[in-house]
């Protein structure tokens, strides 16, 4: 997908949710995301949050995508997701959570904005890609201090590369010191297509 959005002022995407009380403002990262990418999961795919507490990324996948999802945090998602009955909430560690075997989904999707050092990401992004968890991944990586850690971007792409995984690494204008990595499964398109998202439906402009 082009990016940036070439017929939006500023070339930034529409990602501003202003008629609902959001649980975080992290959402905008995540429809940032799949606005580059081009594509979304739906009402056919299975979505994996991890480390989904307080919830505004899935509170995205379900209000506005209608994706069912499986929110895995140690604390519990804001009190209104946790009634909902599309998510199903996992309380645990989202680096040792694993998905069902059985999943008859159309694609698989997990997405990603737990705070951890990069070589955590690392791990969990071995064994996503090492399984074939998922078709579609979009996670954060997010540094310390005010730099970011160019060599392990470079091994999370070069990871992804090797388990037959497209990556690609981006800053975008709602990150702080951290980077969007978004994965395709390279075999997905021929699988199972996913939603095409066309730019500037998600939201509002900023």
């Amino acid at each position: 997908a082009e990016w940036p959005i070439w017929h939006l002022p500023a070339g930034l995407a529409k990602v501003d949710i202003t008629d609902e009380k959001m649980p975080s403002s992290a959402y905008r990262k995540l429809m940032e995301a799949l606005n580059c990418m081009g594509i979304c999961p739906d009402r056919s795919s299975k979505v994996y949050d991890l480390g989904a507490c307080p919830g505004g990324w899935t509170w995205i996948l379900c209000h506005f995508l209608d994706c069912t999802v499986v929110a895995v945090d140690r604390s519990e998602l804001d009190p209104r997701l946790m009634k909902d009955p599309r998510i199903a909430f996992r309380q645990g560690d989202a680096f040792s959570f694993e998905p069902s075997s059985d999943d008859s989904a159309s694609n698989v999707w997990m997405v990603s904005d737990v705070i951890a050092f990069p070589d955590r990401i690392l791990e969990l992004l071995e064994r996503w890609c090492g399984g074939r968890w998922a078709d579609f991944m979009v996670v954060t990586m997010k540094f310390h201090g005010d730099q970011p850690d160019f060599p392990a971007l470079q091994e999370a792409i070069d990871l992804a590369n090797d388990h037959k995984y497209t990556c690609r690494a981006k800053h975008f204008f709602n990150n702080k010191n951290e980077v969007t990595l978004m994965l395709c499964r390279q075999d997905a398109w021929k699988k199972n297509p996913p939603q095409v998202l066309k730019p500037g439906v998600l939201g509002a402009p900023m």
